[in-house]
């Protein structure tokens, strides 16, 4: 399934790029047929393909999570997806596009992945960015006394005292 519709992409791109990136043939594609064109739709599939697999190679992201994105962070992802269609449909009619816009369009779409490669969090779902917060607290002298642990039981020559392993000031 993919991310982002040829409405998706036409809202984001003009339509009469996109549908001479299209066609095969040279010729002008209908305004209304550009967004169910077989190519358009093949754009977009094996676009939503690169982000899963970049999904899959960062490990933060799941098909479902992204499947269940709303509001900006929904438009962010159809916004990928949209530019790495582009730069698919550009491939096929390499002399539509003037160089400068074509590489804009990589640049954005090549960051984007590599972010979602590494493992960024680009679209700040909630439970992840409390996952990524640190707990610094640990346990006090006397929860390491009260545990009953070897250091306390042996006589203290064999091991430091909970109070000495533990940084000052806990």
């Amino acid at each position: 399934m993919a991310y982002a519709t040829g409405e998706d992409l036409i809202d984001r791109y003009d339509v009469d790029l996109v549908g001479d990136l299209a066609t095969d043939e040279r010729e002008t594609v209908d305004r209304l047929d550009v967004p169910t064109h077989p190519h358009v739709l093949t754009a977009l599939e094996d676009a939503s393909g690169e982000v899963d697999t970049a999904l899959l190679a960062g490990g933060r992201y799941t098909v479902a999570q992204l499947s269940g994105l709303t509001g900006t962070s929904a438009s962010y992802l159809k916004s990928i997806v949209c530019g790495l269609a582009m730069v698919a449909l550009h491939e096929r009619r390499p002399e539509a596009v003037d160089e400068k816009t074509i590489e804009r369009l990589t640049k954005r779409a090549t960051e984007a992945i590599r972010s979602l490669r590494r493992g960024d969090n680009v679209f700040g779902l909630q439970e992840h960015v409390e996952a990524t917060r640190l707990d610094l607290t640990g346990p006090s002298a006397l929860d390491l006394r009260n545990r009953n642990g070897l250091a306390e039981r042996m006589s203290g020559r064999f091991f430091p005292s909970a109070a000495q392993r533990l940084p000052r000031g806990q």
